[in-house]
């Protein structure tokens, strides 16, 4: 049994906007139990997580705007970090990584101010720019007492390319909400009334930032294909990002108007993904995208590319589709089928919620991250001496839109 003191938690995150990440950062600090974890944010300065930031606020989390050092030359960010680190004395950092090369100075820093405990979580497949990056990166994860990853992938690419030992890396996935169905229900019927949608003509969507990684080129290559086979549907782009008007004219250049519908920034998606008749994931790299989880929830079927960690999740004709990044022909063969056979995409979505409920809530990932808190911190057993308080934010229904409850921010990953 351990004392009744709780647990100085600091989670860190630098992105510059609100998306799968964020998600995470967002779920876990309001959802670690407040009798055991007095939880702190770091988040980046910039405009993209004003939200997020306030949010936290709202919910009871302390929320501090920290530049990220990123050049060994910033001698000025680097003394104000370590200060801070010096200042709060954390029991144990959490370091998000919305890019393996994000933060990459944090661990020292940590280090030369005291800081006991340092945990990494790896969100994405990728690759650090440089030897010296690679070499901070190596000396990071080695001395992490923990490094989690969300999905097998990517524990393969921090073996591969930093020669760590696989043992010292723990999958601890994303996760989804259980939807609200009485409440989703009516929004999704107005999607559907607002597409004509039949079966005939299925509603099909894609929820995501409007950036190369998510190969939005590649889907409309493939819809072309179907367009001249004579298959009639409506896609709806749920999105923002820099893309956004070179998308809209390859659309109009296919002739997809106006089968293609840009319909911006979606604040509760949730109802929109149980509107359709399928969710299409056409991405170039992933880590383990938060909008496969929430379609697969619901029963939707899925159409996706075998990258990142969509295949820890989606069994190939069993739980729904994948094909090969980048091969619209396959991908248009994929929707053709989906189309004309939906009573068997329809099984395999079912098949798919049956998996994520199971395996992929929110629950169960904060259980997990607890239990690697615990690990690290020298706790065999955990048995609180006294009821456990409500999380953080937990009176709020996490299923609703954000400008319905004070707390919880719209993710850019499945709704831009």
């Amino acid at each position: 049994m351990r004392d009744a003191t709780r647990v100085k938690v600091l989670l860190v995150e630098s992105g510059r906007s609100v998306g799968g990440t964020e998600r995470v950062l967002w779920e876990l600090a309001t959802r670690l139990p407040a009798s055991r974890f007095e939880v702190r944010v770091w988040l980046s300065p910039a405009a993209g997580v004003n939200e997020l930031a306030s949010a936290l606020e709202q919910a009871g989390i302390p929320v501090d705007r920290v530049p990220e050092v990123d050049s060994r030359w910033d001698f000025k960010g680097m003394l104000a970090t370590w200060s801070r680190l010096r200042s709060l004395k954390p029991d144990l950092l959490h370091v998000h990584h919305v890019w393996p090369a994000a933060d990459r100075y944090l661990s020292m820093l940590a280090r030369a101010a005291g800081v006991k405990h340092f945990v990494v979580t790896e969100h994405i497949i990728g690759e650090s720019h440089s030897k010296g990056q690679r070499s901070l990166k190596r000396e990071e994860l080695r001395r992490a007492d923990a490094v989690t990853a969300v999905t097998g992938a990517i524990v393969d690419t921090l073996v591969r390319d930093y020669a760590i030992d696989r043992s010292i890396v723990r999958v601890v996935p994303n996760g989804a909400d259980l939807p609200d169905t009485e409440r989703e229900e009516l929004e999704a019927r107005r999607w559907r009334e607002r597409f004509l949608a039949t079966p005939l003509k299925p509603l099909w969507v894609v929820a995501g930032r409007l950036e190369e990684q998510k190969g939005h080129d590649v889907l409309f290559e493939s819809l072309a294909t179907l367009v001249q086979n004579g298959l009639d549907f409506t896609l709806v782009v749920a999105g923002e990002g820099s893309r956004r008007s070179w998308l809209e004219s390859q659309a109009l250049s296919l002739k997809l108007a106006p089968r293609v519908q840009f319909v911006g920034q979606v604040e509760d998606v949730g109802g929109l993904l149980a509107a359709s008749d399928a969710v299409l994931m056409p991405s170039r790299w992933e880590g383990l995208p938060l909008v496969l989880l929430e379609a697969l929830v619901r029963g939707r079927p899925v159409v996706a590319t075998a990258v990142g960690g969509v295949a820890d999740v989606v069994e190939d004709g069993v739980t729904g589709t994948l094909v090969p990044p980048g091969d619209a022909p396959a991908l248009a063969a994929a929707l053709e089928q989906l189309q004309r056979k939906a009573d068997r995409a329809w099984r395999m979505g079912r098949a798919g919620a049956e998996r994520v409920r199971e395996r992929f809530t929110w629950p169960a990932v904060i259980d997990e991250f607890e239990s690697v808190y615990d690990e690290v911190l020298g706790f065999a057993t955990v048995t609180p001496e006294e009821p456990e308080l409500p999380a953080r934010g937990a009176a709020k229904d996490p299923s609703k839109p954000a400008a319905k409850q004070a707390g919880k921010p719209a993710s850019k990953e499945t709704s831009k």
